[in-house]
Parts: structure tokens; C-alpha cells; sequence
């Protein structure tokens, strides 16, 4: 038998092979109860049983073969060939033995074979079909010719019986052309298929290496593909179903307007409060955007930085310099506006006077603030207890500023220090309690410091009661002159963020009910280490 069944694994066998396998064995299950069910209740009416106890075992025995036939199939093991040509085997011997003890022809049991020989034609190879087609046919003819020989039967039962018997070759050839289709069909969707998967891994390898973030969506707005990149750049974390409105609900909003052909707006949008800021690209797949698109997401903050950091590097000597000289003629205009204070002038004087010295002051700040982008690399680090360099320095703040008592109120926890420069730190706070002056109701308790650890980090909070700022203006909060006062020169957030960086702290606003609260955030570095930085 092995000499007719060829290697076949069932990685090259198709599916419907196995389920057309398994259905003839659930065929051949029916069978042989159905058999049992009429010898035992249709004895005479339905056959005329030559041995009723021969019939009842050779039923039987066709049950319990396809019965242990279920567990090869389940586990398709041994290979599909071999359980095929054994399922064969079972069929031509048990049907053959049926047709002998029962008595009857080429309309009895010998019909069921018909169905095996349909089977017989998933086999590989002709020459198997043939074989096994002609082996099923002389066991038909033979029982023929025996019933014919004992008088049984006539003659013509031997022409039915060639009938049959030519029946199984063309059932069996006509099984094997419609399996050939069926494999060459199976061979060209595998192929397909393989060639499917190297693509989708080509695709989702040269998305995960672009240099940009990159993410495909459907036409739901959910998420299909996307690099590392784009959770990164979103702060996210993409999970199967995710749709933009879920994961990133500001770029769903402009793929809303987008798909509506609304215009996009030209500035970046950012995600969070301190997030990057990102300039979304939506590449359509067809004109009526209504089948999702690819979105490139291109990271600003360091393009942005990049430009604010060549534009002041431009400007850096030009300001100083204007800066130092600005500076004489201005300690020249205060010196005569403090003469003519000591005149007595009338109303109108003491007025231009004040006019003069308030701008002075203006000026003056601006000077300083000028020149505070020359000195940021000019520092000294050392290890500063907060719980005294705070309250030391509100003292001083509110004394030149005016501030009444009461207004800042100072909450510290543990022992917290910090490694930083004092110079630095000190202008750091005089930028953030000046904004918070500034807008706050003014009302005792209005301006809150708490200076807390948290873990390794040391955190100094400034919170003060005025209005929330603006999303749009909280995107810019931190770049240089921009300002929403016109007393203002909008480098105050942006020189205290820039001495935060280079003391290795960092400097972030976040949105507080009933206010708003700007942390400066550093580790928290004892003398010694401290003393490694210093320079």
C-alpha cells in the first residue's frame, strides 16, 4: 500500500481536502447506523440477509473505523494521502462484505461506493486512481459474477454490475479534475497570500524605520497602522480599535475639518500642556477623502527652537550692545527726572515726571532682560536649602515691588534642596511672582509657594488666583517676546525657562482650578555632587 500513496505534508494540502475527508467519514458514520437501524428493524422488508448476524458485525465494524477514523482527522496526523487510502481500503472491504451477506446487487450497498470513489479522486497521482477504481470495480463484478454462478442471479446482473464498476472510473475522474482546480486554485491563493504578509511586513518595517511620524486610518478616523514615532510624538499608546478621537483628540479634531475640505490652521497644533508641538500632513487616498488617508506628523518644538536659537544668536551681540548703550542715556534721563522732582513743579509737571521715570523703569527692565540671554552661561551651582533662599527672596521681592503682606503665603514640607545657582534661581522667581502679581485678585493669600519633595525631585510651585491663560496663548507661552502686556517685554517666561534648562530643572505651567501654577522642577543633588557642577 505505501508504494501508492505518495509524501504529502499537510502544509500543501487545502483546507476543503480535510473537511471533504472528514464529511465522508461522518457520511460513512450515517451509513453504518442506518445499516444497524434497518437490519435490526427492517429486517425483511428492507434486505434479504443471507446471515443477519454476519450483516449486524460487519456494520459494525464500518462504525467503529469510522469511528477511530475521528481522531486521525482531528490531529491529521498521519499525513492526508495515507488516511485517505485507508478510508478507501475500509469502504471497498466493509461495502464489498455487505453486498455479500446481504444478498442483494448493483442496487444495494455496492451503490455506496460511488461516494469513496468521488474521495478516491483527491489523490495526487492517476495511476492511484485508476488502481483503486479498478479494485472497487472487481470487487463489484466479482460478487456479480459469484451470485450469477450460485444462481442467484441472471446474466444481466452482470451488465449492471460493468455499468457500476465504469460508474467508479468516471466518478473518480471527474472528482480528480475538479480537485486539480481546487489544489491549483489553493497553490495560487497561498502564493497570493505569502506574498500578502511579505508586503504587509515590508510596509510595516519601512513605516517603523521612517525618520517621521507616520499613522493610517480608516475612514472612521481608526487608527490602521502606525510607527513608534507617532506614539511617541502623541504621547500615546496605540491598542487594536483605537480611533483618533480616543487617542489623540486634537488631531481627530482637524481630521474631522479635514475630511469636510475645511482649511487646516498653519500653526502647530500641542498635544497637552508641555507636549511637542506637531504640524499634522493629511494625504488623501482617493479625491472625496471618505476612505481615510495617511497622516504625517511632523515634530515643531525643534524645528521651532532651532529658528528662536539662530534668530537670538543673530541678535545676541547687536541687543547687548544696544543694551550697554541704552543703558548711560537712561541713568542720564533718571538723574534729571530726579532734579526736576526736587523743583517744585505744578501739576502738570509732577505728572510728566512720573511719565518719564515709569517708562525709565520699563526700559530698565528690558535692558535686563536683554542682557540676562549673555550672563545664562555664567553660573555658580551649589546646593541651596529652599526653606531659607524662599523666604528670603519673597522678603526682598515684596519690598521693592510693593507687595503687601499677606498676599504670598509660603508652604514648605520636609527639607528640600536644590543644586542650582542663586543668581539663577532668583531671577527665575522674580520672573514667575512678578506674572503672578500681575494677575492676580491682589487678595491676602492670592499668591501661593510650595516647595515640596517628590521622591528624587524637588519641586518649588508658584500658584496664584488670576484667570487661566488661553490655549492659544499657552502654545506660546514659553517663546521669547511674546506677551500679551503692553507693559511687558515677553522675555520673562522664556529667560526662566532657559536658566531652569541649563541648571539641569525644568520649568512647566499647568491649569489648577480657581488658577494658574507654573513648577520648577529639579533633582535633588547633595553638597558634593553639587560641587561637581559648579563652574
Amino acid at each position: 500500500m505505501a508504494d501508492f500513496v505518495p509524501a504529502a505534508t499537510r502544509e500543501d494540502v487545502p483546507e476543503s481536502f480535510w473537511r471533504a475527508l472528514a464529511q465522508l467519514n461522518y457520511f460513512r458514520l450515517f451509513v453504518a447506523i442506518t445499516l444497524i437501524l434497518a437490519g435490526l428493524t427492517l429486517r425483511d422488508a428492507f434486505l434479504v440477509l443471507r446471515d443477519g448476524t454476519w450483516f449486524m458485525g460487519i456494520c459494525a465494524t464500518y462504525f467503529l473505523t469510522g469511528w477511530i477514523f475521528l481522531g486521525s482527522l482531528r490531529k491529521r496526523t498521519p499525513a492526508f494521502e495515507v488516511q485517505l487510502v485507508r478510508h478507501v481500503i475500509v469502504d471497498i472491504v466493509c461495502i464489498g462484505a455487505l453486498m455479500q451477506v446481504s444478498g442483494s446487487g448493483t442496487t444495494g450497498p455496492g451503490l455506496l461506493l460511488i461516494v469513496s470513489m468521488a474521495a478516491v479522486g483527491m489523490l495526487r497521482q492517476r495511476r492511484h486512481i485508476f488502481f483503486w477504481a479498478a479494485l472497487a470495480a472487481l470487487v463489484v463484478l466479482a460478487q456479480q459474477l459469484w451470485l450469477v454462478l450460485t444462481g442467484h442471479a441472471g446474466p444481466e446482473t452482470l451488465a449492471r454490475g460493468g455499468v457500476l464498476a465504469a460508474s467508479f472510473f468516471g466518478v473518480a475522474l471527474l472528482a480528480h479534475i475538479q480537485a486539480v482546480g481546487a489544489l491549483g486554485a489553493s497553490s495560487l491563493a497561498r502564493e497570493r497570500s505569502l506574498q500578502m504578509e511579505r508586503m504587509a511586513r515590508i510596509n510595516a518595517r519601512m513605516i517603523q524605520e521612517l525618520p517621521y511620524a507616520v499613522m493610517a486610518v480608516d475612514d472612521g478616523g481608526e487608527v490602521l497602522q502606525y510607527n513608534a514615532q507617532a506614539e511617541a510624538l502623541l504621547a500615546t499608546r496605540f491598542h487594536p480599535g483605537c480611533s483618533l478621537s480616543q487617542c489623540a483628540p486634537q488631531l481627530a479634531m482637524l481630521w474631522s475639518r479635514w475630511r469636510q475640505q475645511q482649511s487646516l490652521p498653519a500653526h502647530p497644533f500641542q498635544e497637552g500642556d508641555e507636549g511637542r508641538r506637531i504640524l499634522p500632513r493629511f494625504i488623501e487616498l482617493e479625491p472625496s477623502r471618505r476612505q481615510g488617508a495617511v497622516v504625517v506628523l511632523q515634530d515643531m518644538t525643534a524645528l521651532e527652537a532651532q529658528a528662536q536659537r539662530m534668530k537670538l544668536a543673530s541678535l545676541g551681540m547687536l541687543t547687548a550692545n544696544l543694551a550697554h548703550e541704552i543703558r548711560n542715556p537712561l541713568s542720564a534721563i533718571r538723574h534729571a527726572a530726579g532734579l526736576l522732582q526736587e523743583e517744585k513743579a505744578d501739576e502738570l509737571g509732577t505728572r510728566l515726571i512720573r511719565i518719564i521715570n515709569d517708562n525709565v523703569t520699563r526700559l530698565n527692565s528690558l535692558v535686563e532682560d536683554v542682557l540676562a540671554l549673555n550672563r545664562r552661561d555664567r553660573m555658580q551651582r551649589r546646593d541651596l536649602a529652599l526653606d531659607e533662599v524662599v523666604p528670603r527672596f519673597v522678603a526682598q521681592f515684596s519690598q521693592r515691588e510693593g507687595v503687601p503682606e499677606g498676599i504670598i503665603r509660603i508652604q514648605t514640607q520636609g527639607d528640600p534642596h536644590l543644586c542650582m545657582d542663586e543668581n539663577h534661581l532668583e531671577q527665575i522667581l522674580w520672573n514667575l511672582l512678578r506674572n503672578a502679581w500681575r494677575y492676580c485678585t491682589r487678595e491676602p493669600g492670592s499668591i501661593r509657594m510650595r516647595v515640596a519633595e517628590a521622591g528624587r525631585q524637588v519641586e518649588l510651585d508658584i500658584i496664584n488666583d488670576g484667570p487661566a491663560i488661553p490655549m492659544e496663548t499657552r502654545i506660546r507661552l514659553f517663546e521669547p517676546f511674546n506677551t500679551t502686556s503692553k507693559q511687558g517685554t515677553g522675555l520673562g517666561l522664556y529667560i526662566a525657562r532657559d536658566l531652569a534648562e541649563v541648571n539641569g530643572a525644568s520649568l512647566h505651567y499647568q491649569d489648577v482650578q480657581g488658577g494658574v501654577l507654573f513648577r520648577l522642577s529639579g533633582a535633588r543633588v547633595d553638597a558634593a555632587s553639587c560641587g561637581e557642577h559648579a563652574r
